[in-house]
C-alpha cells in the first residue's frame, strides 16, 4: 500500500532534514540532498523537500501499518511547525 501528501512550506528542505534527525533516535532514517529517508519496522516514508512544499511517499504492506507511518510523520512534523496550519491530505498511489 502507498499514499502520498504534499503540503506547502517554504522552509522544505530545513524541515525534512530536522524530521530525520529526530525520528532517526528511534528509526532507520536519513538525508541526502532534497530527499529524506525513514525505515520503521512496519513501513517507509521518503520525504522530498522543494523550495515550495515537502512530498510525502507512505508504504506500509497493511492499512494499520501504513497509518502508523502516516501518523508518527504527521505528528513528528507539527512538532516543527508550532503556529502554522499545516494539513495532511493523503492519496492513494497505485
Amino acid at each position: 500500500m502507498k499514499q502520498i501528501a504534499i503540503i506547502e512550506t517554504n522552509k522544505g528542505e530545513r524541515l525534512m532534514k530536522a524530521l530525520c534527525n529526530h525520528l532517526a533516535r528511534k528509526n532507520k532514517a536519513h538525508y541526502e540532498g532534497d530527499k529524506g529517508y525513514i525505515e520503521f519496522i512496519d513501513g517507509k516514508c521518503e520525504v522530498i523537500a522543494t523550495a515550495n512544499a515537502l512530498t510525502f511517499h507512505a508504504e506500509a504492506e497493511s492499512a494499520d501499518a501504513l497509518e502508523h507511518v502516516k501518523r508518527v510523520v504527521g505528528k513528528h512534523l507539527l512538532r516543527f511547525t508550532p503556529g502554522e496550519d499545516i494539513q495532511f491530505t493523503w492519496s492513494d498511489l497505485s
